[in-house]
């Protein structure tokens, strides 16, 4: 009984498995003399029901081969059967009798294909659901993982400097963010994100207030770049509201990006009409956060003096 699920998905890769043209064929042949040679050996037909022995060849014809075969496996049983079983001869569907067994046969053996394709295909869909069920998991495992240690590089990021009140706000900040980023990555479209819908959510508690402008087509990224650039749109939104052009009257953001290359996606945050800027002479927790790097994600920024500049890249879908 234990062996019982096991025997199941043998049996059910076996009726799924590809199988070469001359495979199929020869298989057909064999579904086809096996049952003859038992009639022959039973009683060469003389019972009359000349079909009867075919009807378990042609259902695991349709289930293992296709419902193409066991139509194909019918055709010639019912030659083969014809020909060695059947008094009539020529006139077999002449008569009432053999035209009768010879529509029951017909119907029977649609009955038995349909029967055979439709275990096929509740077998197909068992096993794409199958499929499905062990991407999920690893997929749940995959970002649980990643997230625990964005988390972990957050707290430690944010209580390392500062009050405790100043970094428990952070802290809190950061994982709102975070909580949006990992929302875009549900439902269907588990394994992509995608923009302007990335930045907008990311930057959704500045749009309001502030003068961002988010410029670009549709274009998908990698799943595991979605979490870094959410984050990372944050904390640049955050910096030029407390240091750059968001902290002053007139001043705005630019965020645009444009086709992908060499199945790299870059982006440019460019701040305009801002107070001057200066590079800061200790890397704060914001500049920490981006200048993590990964293969799906980085960050290069520019202290320019017209305004800074953060060269973002990110791996296509």
């Amino acid at each position: 009984m234990r062996n019982s699920p096991r025997f199941s998905k043998r049996v059910g890769q076996a009726i799924l498995a590809p199988h070469s043209l001359a495979a199929r064929l020869g298989w057909t042949s064999v579904l086809v003399i096996v049952p003859t040679l038992l009639r022959l050996a039973l009683d060469a037909g003389r019972n009359g029901v000349p079909f009867v022995s075919y009807f378990p060849a042609i259902v695991l014809g349709a289930l293992f081969l296709g419902w193409r075969y066991g139509v194909l496996v019918t055709f010639v049983s019912a030659v083969v059967a014809r020909i060695l079983f059947v008094r009539e001869g020529l006139y077999f569907v002449q008569s009432a009798r053999g035209l009768i067994i010879l529509v029951l046969f017909v119907l029977s053996c649609a009955m038995l294909i349909a029967i055979g394709e439709a275990l096929r295909r509740v077998l197909r869909e068992v096993q794409a659901a199958s499929a499905r069920e062990v991407l999920l998991n690893e997929e749940l495992r995959h970002r649980l993982k990643n997230l625990l240690a964005v988390v972990n590089s957050l707290a430690s990021l944010s209580f390392r400097h500062g009050n405790p009140e100043e970094a428990q706000n952070a802290f809190s900040e950061r994982l709102a963010a975070l909580d949006r980023a990992t929302s875009l990555l549900g439902g269907d479209k588990a394994l992509t994100c995608a923009l302007p819908q990335l930045a907008e959510e990311a930057l959704r508690p500045f749009l309001d207030g502030y003068d961002i402008r988010i410029e670009g087509g549709w274009q998908e990224v990698e799943r595991d770049a979605c979490v870094p650039a959410v984050l990372a749109f944050h904390e640049l939104a955050t910096n030029a509201i407390k240091y750059g052009s968001l902290s002053r009257t007139g001043g705005w953001v630019g965020l645009s990006w444009g086709e992908p290359a060499d199945g790299m996606l870059a982006l440019c945050w460019h701040e305009h009409d801002g107070p001057p800027v200066n590079a800061p002479k200790r890397r704060g927790m914001g500049s920490r956060i981006l200048s993590m790097r990964s293969p799906a994600a980085s960050f290069n920024l520019d202290y320019a003096a017209d305004g800074l500049r953060c060269d973002i890249v990110l791996k296509a879908a």
